[in-house]
């Protein structure tokens, strides 16, 4: 089997492959959580050149906790320095209205054994300073699950200052566990993910899936074909991931910035 990721490096050239959402702001439908939650991550790229990595996250569990994907901060190059990241929230006019740096993250991609496993591809961000948004609670989500309504909330980069909304459906992942022999990425466990058919672009990795009513279904990933089709897929929000999400958003007391994920 072939299994190709095509969105998990943010290239200007698969802007091409994947169209932008439109821009939209106000909340998920029926009062449910918006994009006031939803930010850009921009990290500066390792050795200190002057590119960013940019991608999407969410203010969940408490003020200055943030979810978003590990991808993001081990990118090619080498794993991104967490304090070298700003987490930025916008105004409808496209201002930035907050914006913190990372004091450090959790995430499963920080042991080499797990890196670069899509079952596993979450990072759970420490903030400086809150933000100041009310934050979403996490519930665990079972596997599987029948076909539903999603709308993904993101910040595709290219696609302006201000949130994209775009709809779809959720179903079950549809692969076993896969590898990517040229780009070594794989799929350990297919039931932690979910393939979706909402539009997403470069910088969508880490917005996050609500469905209709705005209940939280998991964290945005990427883009996969295998053989002629291609599909979004997200992380379900698990026992394990909420949990690690607890134990951050938990930690307020003042510690130095880590140089390193933890």
């Amino acid at each position: 089997m072939v299994l190709r990721c095509v969105s998990r490096v943010l290239a200007p050239g698969l802007s091409a492959l994947l169209a932008l959402a439109a821009p939209a702001h106000g909340d998920g439908g029926n009062g449910a959580p918006g994009p006031d939650g939803v930010g850009r991550l921009v990290c500066a790229a390792p050795g200190g050149r002057a590119a960013v990595e940019d991608g999407s996250g969410w203010v969940v569990g408490a003020a200055d906790t943030v979810v978003t994907a590990a991808h993001i901060l081990f990118p090619a190059g080498g794993p991104v320095d967490p304090r070298a990241c700003t987490f930025r929230l916008y105004g409808p006019d496209g201002s930035v209205r907050a914006a913190a740096r990372v004091a450090y993250a959790r995430s499963p991609w920080s042991d080499t054994a797990r890196r670069d496993d899509s079952a596993q591809d979450v990072a759970v961000l420490k903030l400086d300073r809150p933000m100041p948004v009310t934050p979403i609670a996490l519930a665990a989500r079972a596997r599987g699950g029948a076909v539903q309504p999603v709308r993904l909330l993101s910040f595709p980069a290219g696609g302006g200052d201000g949130p994209s909304a775009t709809t779809g459906e959720a179903r079950a992942f549809p692969l076993g566990p896969v590898r990517d022999a040229a780009g070594g990425l794989h799929v350990s466990d297919p039931g932690r993910l979910f393939a979706s058919s909402a539009a997403s672009a470069p910088g969508s990795s880490g917005g996050l899936y609500l469905a209709r009513g705005g209940a939280v279904v998991g964290l945005h990933v990427g883009r996969m074909c295998s053989g002629d089709e291609c599909f979004g897929f997200g992380l379900r929000f698990d026992a394990a991931v909420t949990a690690m999400v607890a134990m951050v958003a938990a930690d307020d007391e003042a510690r130095p910035l880590r140089m390193a994920l933890r």
